[in-house]
């Protein structure tokens, strides 16, 4: 046993107030995103529980139940070593690849993709954003310098990312691969790769994306319309234009919860990614900046349990949940705003998914642990 799973040990029972010595801010912001999405969801749904399912309530009902899950995820999971997570990196991540395989040939086809099973309620997709988080933080930090070497470094690395990638690109879903990508990039670069590794991944990576962007149909499709757009913004496709009217509608303090007009059919599936339009017509501009500030305070706070972990692993596996939250806050709102194009990502905490709001919940379960960990090594260096 290890000096600090032994004092991880005698703090419990010596100072039982130590296991709630966790990052207050994060939670704070986690909470607020929680009751906002919730009211998002419930608002931009009871219309279609209504006339599809005959109760206003059926998708609210859903996506509580995912956030108790969540939540009880979260008690689990900062009762242990978070260290812990580093023996079911690989099988987690062989699990969820075999599943990605699965679902190409097993999965329900909804609008033309493979992307989830059980009416598209679960999405493994979603689970492939942890696990890859899980198995490069580990790899990355169990390598150290040797990460420089090419045949340690950039091979195996480009060999895990372009696995989880393509299989993801299959389904296909483009938005979600480029994600994950950026994510392994990022703590790539942290760990220490070598710049020229990094530019040469970076460059590869880069024109894959470029190649697939304009020869998958759907993806073409939607560079298309961007493109147009761009050109003139009347000419903009359908949902790019409901959701800037939405925007629009909002002015400064929204038309009021609940009395969104775009919901009830001109914003197609608004209740998923183009929620923050929603959001931003009934609670306006001071409502979706008042969402964007609670964003930027939970990755202001991930950062922050990164540079005060107690190892290189725990900082790389903070910076890795938190590069993802943020980036696909970043590329939700981008699309709603028109500056990118449609992507079909998710906004965390906000948008109508169970499986992305219980695996957005455990990945601020392991950001707690690691603070929890931080806070309690922090206490016995002052008792020393």
């Amino acid at each position: 046993m290890t000096t600090v799973n032994v004092v991880r040990r005698r703090s419990n029972r010596a100072l039982p107030g130590i296991r709630f010595q966790f990052d207050y801010w994060l939670v704070l912001a986690v909470a607020g995103l929680l009751v906002v999405g919730m009211l998002m969801v419930y608002s931009s749904t009871f219309d279609y529980g209504i006339r599809f399912y005959d109760d206003a309530t059926y998708f609210i009902r859903r996506q509580l139940g995912s956030m108790a899950l969540g939540i009880l995820a979260i008690v689990i999971i900062v009762q242990f070593d978070y260290h812990a997570l580093r023996r079911i990196s690989v099988p987690f991540l062989g699990a969820t690849l075999l599943t990605l395989v699965a679902l190409l040939f097993f999965g329900e086809a909804i609008l033309g993709a493979r992307r989830g099973i059980y009416q598209g309620s679960y999405q493994p997709s979603e689970v492939a954003k942890l696990a890859t988080i899980l198995y490069i933080a580990h790899w990355l930090s169990s390598k150290g310098d040797r990460i420089k070497i090419l045949t340690y470094g950039l091979l195996p690395f480009s060999v895990i990312t372009g696995v989880v990638c393509a299989l993801i690109v299959r389904q296909p879903d483009l938005s979600t691969a480029v994600l994950i990508a950026a994510i392994s990039f990022t703590l790539f670069f942290i760990a220490g790769a070598d710049w020229r590794q990094f530019g040469l991944a970076g460059l590869l990576g880069g024109s894959v994306f470029l190649f697939l962007m304009f020869t998958l149909p759907h993806a073409a499709a939607r560079m298309d319309a961007y493109t147009a757009t761009l050109r003139d913004p009347q000419q903009a496709d359908w949902q790019v234009q409901q959701v800037l009217i939405a925007l629009g509608r909002g002015g400064w303090f929204g038309v009021g919860i609940g009395a969104s007009t775009q919901k009830f059919g001109p914003l197609p599936l608004a209740h998923t990614d183009g929620v923050f339009a929603i959001l931003g017509e009934e609670l306006g501009l001071v409502g979706a900046l008042f969402v964007i500030g609670l964003l930027v305070m939970l990755v202001w706070r991930g950062v922050s349990i990164a540079r005060h972990a107690r190892d290189g692993y725990g900082a790389l596996l903070a910076l890795g949940i938190t590069s993802w939250l943020a980036y696909q806050s970043l590329i939700n709102i981008a699309v709603i705003t028109a500056v990118i194009p449609v992507t079909g990502i998710p906004l965390p905490f906000i948008s109508y998914g169970g499986s992305s709001l219980l695996i957005s919940l455990i990945g601020v379960g392991i950001l707690l642990n690691i603070s929890r960990d931080a806070a309690l090594t922090q206490r016995f260096q002052k008792q020393e």
